[in-house]
């Protein structure tokens, strides 16, 4: 039994992961600030990649 109180279908297909995601609010969380995190990381070490050398005195 589920917590919502329905019954499971035995022959049922199983949860697709988005909709998992979807489901937990503290899942759903903890993913919309790591992916812009990672993202906006990625975004600076790439800025920090592009700046051109200095060449020194």
């Amino acid at each position: 039994m589920r917590s919502n109180g329905d019954f499971e279908d035995p022959g049922a297909e199983p949860t697709p992961w988005p909709q998992r995601v979807l489901d937990n609010l503290w899942l759903l969380l903890v993913v919309s600030i790591v992916v812009p995190g990672l993202l906006y990381l990625a975004w600076g070490l790439w800025e920090l990649a592009e700046l051109p050398r200095w060449a020194g005195a």
